[in-house]
């Protein structure tokens, strides 16, 4: 099925069956509009089984072009808040790529079920052999704003085993009790010797996760942070470019900007952008998030 040209005018009769859903949300690229998403969240668990049921047609025909039908669905399966959509939602945070946009949309979705699904959720991490996947969740559990020891503990299974991601998730978590095991990882990690410039961001991240829950490094530990991260600032030191925010386009690159906007987006596959914790892309040392994110915002 091809996409239309135009997406259809939004209607007020709410489509009930998956292939419906599809020709009602396919044409819709980026975030859906209001006027359409509104009345799709008014019809409310009436609507969920055609949602999960389109979902599930995306995964198990992964070369099938759905357009931007599934992400939608999984957006609106979060809105729901309908425990229903528990299974696929966590189907969709296995998925092999981690750039999948399926997988960020299952992240919102989980976290808007929040604890609720509690034990379903530490099940699945306890019963998974992937790491990518135990990693992703512990993320959503750590933003539910619910403290519990299950919870905790799968953080800190995160941190051993995924030291910059665990750090990040325990400061979401906000138990301060977290400083401790920080401050432990933080010693016990050895520095690593070889070209890779970002191969000690851990540290960083570390120490902004101390830093986050109120914590400070030692003296020792700042003298470590400053061995692990001198190599990147040496380079950093000898760049020719200056490190600005990137600018307003201007004549010609608003022309260049509307036409690449108008081309055909990526399916539902596509890329993310950088992420908010990566190591931004100036090379400062700092997350994207603390360091160039607000400037980008702003343009």
């Amino acid at each position: 099925m091809d996409h239309p040209d135009d997406p259809a005018a939004p209607t007020t009769m709410v489509p009930t069956s998956p292939q419906d859903l599809v020709q009602h949300l396919r044409g819709y690229e980026g975030r859906l509009p209001e006027a359409v998403r509104r009345p799709l969240v008014a019809a409310g668990a009436s609507i969920v089984p055609a949602l999960i049921a389109l979902v599930e047609d995306a995964l198990t025909d992964d070369q099938r072009d759905l357009g931007w039908a599934p992400l939608h669905a999984i957006d609106l399966l979060g809105a729901l808040e309908d425990t229903r959509a528990l299974p696929v939602l966590l189907r969709c945070l296995d998925l092999e790529d981690e750039l999948d946009l399926r997988v960020e949309q299952a992240e919102a979705a989980l976290r808007a079920l929040g604890p609720c699904t509690l034990e379903d959720c530490v099940a699945a991490y306890a019963a998974s052999p992937r790491d990518a996947f135990r990693d992703r969740l512990a993320g959503v559990m750590s933003q539910w704003g619910l403290h519990d020891k299950r919870i905790y503990a799968a953080l800190l299974d995160t941190l051993q085993r995924t030291p910059e991601l665990g750090a990040n998730y325990l400061v979401d978590y906000g138990d301060p009790r977290a400083l401790e095991v920080l401050a432990q990882t933080f010693d016990t990690l050895p520095i690593r010797v070889g070209d890779n410039l970002l191969a000690n961001h851990v540290f960083i991240e570390l120490r902004c996760a101390i830093e986050d829950l109120g914590g400070r490094l030692t003296a020792a530990q700042q003298h470590k942070c400053a061995q692990a991260d001198a190599p990147r600032r040496r380079f950093v030191a000898q760049l020719p470019w200056d490190l600005e925010g990137p600018a307003l386009p201007t004549g010609r690159s608003i022309a260049l900007a509307r036409a690449s906007a108008a081309r055909p987006r990526p399916r539902t596959t596509g890329k993310r952008k950088l992420g908010r914790n990566a190591p931004c892309w100036c090379g400062s040392g700092k997350k994207y998030k603390k360091c160039h994110l607000p400037i980008e915002e702003k343009a």
